[in-house]
């Protein structure tokens, strides 16, 4: 049975959709944002959450990290802070992790299904987003992208997922997933360096696998990209307790890149992963044109993707 109704996450209004076996919880301001998701077979909570009562907001162009930091959020169009590369927007200065994630968002149900949108700041795009139940287990996103300017429109999208793990959750890629490229790191790494994937080394130049989640002892903390275009787009988490799996499907003919940031108490104290789908990788579209790769949606045209959350 199929619900759909209001209700409050914090200090903030929220929208919850929950049948028999998922339960999902939504705040249209900020973010459009999944704040929740609970598998209710098993009463786990798949997505990390903050201790503190009160939602921590921040305002158009603030600091990500310094806001609540949790559930998961659209980054849009950048991940990475930094200055619009091309005419007619060139130098337009694009915000940390992108626009939409600190914006409300107009919001709508209706038939079983949320249906989000919300327009740009800086540049003249219409983002939207609809969810619903694709299935007894699964939540379905469907994205469309509007340019309403009068020329085209490079940008990055990326789902910023932050999962809770427990010790030894492993990480399941598609198979031609071999080679990665580390971009973030708290080990004695270059940006840039390519690895095999999943074997890394650690600070000691020992091998380990970065498949599965070490204790919270080893203080990791490494975001790295696959470097090939994904064949089949998905990522799927599958944890030592319970049975629990969740896994995360992606449109790869539109979101063909996956990033991943493994953190095992190395950062903010926290012991959580982030699966990243993303259209391209080095979290700024400038760089990512620079690595042979753009996700661009043409003046007057849609671009449109969708993810898939099973548990």
């Amino acid at each position: 049975m199929e619900e759909l109704r209001d209700s409050q996450y914090k200090n903030k209004a929220s929208i919850v959709l929950e049948n028999d076996w998922l339960r999902a919880e939504f705040t249209p301001d900020p973010g459009g944002k999944l704040v929740s998701l609970i598998g209710k077979e098993h009463g786990y909570e798949f997505l990390v959450q903050r201790p503190w009562e009160t939602y921590r907001d921040q305002p158009f162009g603030g600091d990500y990290i310094a806001g609540e930091c949790s559930g998961f959020d659209d980054m849009f169009p950048t991940i990475d802070g930094c200055a619009y590369h091309k005419d007619p927007w060139k130098g337009v200065q694009m915000a940390d992790h992108g626009e939409v994630w600190s914006l409300p968002w107009d919001v709508e149900t209706q038939e079983g299904a949320i249906h989000f949108s919300v327009p740009g700041v800086c540049f003249p795009y219409l983002l939207q987003k609809q969810v619903q139940f694709a299935g007894e287990r699964t939540l379905r996103f469907s994205y469309t992208l509007v340019n309403n300017g009068p020329a085209d429109f490079d940008f990055l999208w990326a789902g910023h997922f932050m999962l809770n793990i427990e010790v030894g959750t492993q990480v399941l890629v598609p198979d031609d997933c071999k080679q990665v490229v580390s971009i973030l790191t708290n080990a004695d790494r270059e940006y840039g360096e390519q690895m095999a994937w999943p074997m890394f080394k650690d600070e000691g130049g020992k091998f380990y696998r970065a498949d599965i989640s070490r204790p919270e002892s080893s203080n990791g903390f490494e975001k790295y990209y696959f470097t090939n275009r994904l064949s089949n787009g998905w990522c799927e988490l599958r944890y030592p307790k319970g049975d629990k799996r969740i896994r995360i499907g992606f449109s790869e003919e539109t979101v063909p890149y996956l990033g991943i940031l493994m953190n095992e108490n190395g950062w903010d104290g926290l012991y959580n992963i982030f699966v990243e789908p993303c259209t391209v990788c080095y979290d700024r579209p400038d760089s990512a044109e620079k690595h042979g790769q753009v996700s661009r949606v043409k003046a007057g045209d849609r671009y449109t993707w969708a993810v898939d959350l099973t548990i």
